[in-house]
């Protein structure tokens, strides 16, 4: 061989040498099952995914992912736009029919125990203790006292200068978004109507798909869905929160999950992105899945994916879940 084609094919190999730790971290994708829709919000909890369609609240058995089985569904009288999910209680933003208590503990009859309806339509509930925070249109967040969940009852509210987004809590800590303002922390642990202990005025806030994650360096980041894109913010501090990263991904996001580092992006017509949030600083995207149709929604548990995929509503599209098993 030539000392110019050695030379080249030396190159090549330290080449691919270097770049071999960065294909294998590759996150990649294995589809294994499919819930039949119609569906437009999925979350999981151990063995069960929780799937909601307009004002129906359905429960399947994933604890075998190949073969999901439905167990029980239970419908509200107003359209089910958002829900959190802890132990055997779900936490419903039923509308005008308000914050919905479900008891699933048995997943072949879910059961509403009992509701709150504020003075708008409401989003989401998130729950610390016996307090939850949910997001009203008209007050903003909603402090609840679910201690008896049959009656719960009004601790008081804050109205967020904006249109009233999302909320989701860590421990005592709530994250509450608006649009356009920015980012709201509280802590529902402090006695009294709910008051900030810090406001981050951001552009481009995110609208939707909150979620937060503690790293095992210690730092706990915040992400959202803003503007198509990813926003994370560093909120280790809940008194000084950071934004750190405003992420364009190549669809047009519009549901996340979070697995400590990283996030997955349902990204429309791009499918499922993963984006290493190592850096906070410096999103990547470490791997992707081309979805048959555009991506909605995702959830997260352990190795699975649970991904709504569908048209928008309003073309009368069925959106149906993809199971996907990740490595990598």
């Amino acid at each position: 061989m030539p000392s110019s084609a050695r030379t080249v094919a030396i190159l090549c190999g330290a080449l691919l040498m270097s770049l071999s730790p960065t294909i294998q971290s590759q996150t990649r994708f294995e589809q294994i099952g499919t819930i039949p829709g119609p569906a437009n919000v999925v979350k999981t909890d151990g063995t069960h995914a929780y799937v909601v369609h307009h004002r129906t609240f359905t429960i399947f058995d994933v604890s075998d992912p190949t073969a999901p089985r439905q167990t029980g569904s239970l419908t509200l009288p107003e359209q089910i736009w958002q829900f959190r999910v802890r132990g055997d209680r779900a936490y419903v933003g039923a509308n005008f029919h308000g914050l919905s208590i479900l008891d699933v503990s048995d997943p072949t009859d879910p059961r509403e125990l009992g509701a709150y309806k504020s003075l708008g339509q409401t989003k989401v509930g998130a729950v610390y203790d016996n307090r939850v925070a949910s997001i009203d249109h008209m007050e903003g967040l909603v402090l609840i006292d679910v201690s008896n969940e049959t009656a719960p009852t009004s601790l008081g509210s804050f109205f967020l200068d904006g249109y009233a987004r999302d909320v989701v809590t860590s421990g005592p800590i709530a994250y509450a978004t608006d649009s356009p303002t920015g980012v709201y922390v509280f802590d529902l642990g402090q006695e009294g109507q709910p008051e900030p202990i810090a406001v981050l005025h951001a552009p481009a806030a995110p609208r939707s798909a909150l979620q937060v994650s503690d790293l095992p360096n210690g730092s706990t980041l915040l992400a959202g869905i803003g503007q198509g894109g990813l926003q994370v913010y560093d909120v280790t501090d809940p008194r000084a929160p950071v934004k750190t990263a405003a992420f364009d991904t190549p669809g047009e996001a519009s549901g996340l999950a979070l697995r400590q580092n990283l996030a997955f992006v349902a990204d429309g017509s791009a499918g499922v992105q993963v984006v290493d949030l190592t850096d906070p600083t410096a999103p990547r995207i470490v791997g992707s899945f081309q979805t048959p149709r555009p991506a909605r929604d995702v959830a997260a548990a352990d190795s699975l994916l649970f991904v709504v995929v569908g048209q928008s509503e309003r073309e009368g599209d069925d959106r149906d879940i993809l199971i996907l098993r990740t490595s990598g």
